[in-house]
């Protein structure tokens, strides 16, 4: 395993619970990155199964690598939205 970066991790951890709306994970994100169907069927797993719990969703992703990694782009995107918003 490598090293977690506490940065890093910081910066995601105060993204997911001080965003605005314009920063979080959307429906229109999901379906951008996903297309319309998956899109629909994994929003709906971020907030009514896993209530946007990101250990979880990431956990969700572990038989699909390739969508897994989308999710954390999406992710990463919407964290250096966040993250530039507060320069």
């Amino acid at each position: 395993m490598e090293t977690l970066d506490y940065n890093q991790m910081l910066l995601i951890s105060l993204w997911q619970y001080n965003h605005h709306g314009d920063e979080g994970l959307t429906p229109a994100l999901f379906e951008e990155t996903f297309g319309k169907a998956d899109g629909s069927h994994y929003y709906e797993k971020w907030t009514g199964y896993f209530n946007r719990n990101l250990w979880d969703m990431i956990a969700y992703f572990r038989s699909e690598k390739k969508n897994g990694q989308k999710f954390c782009d999406m992710v990463a995107r919407q964290v250096g939205l966040y993250q530039q918003n507060r320069l």
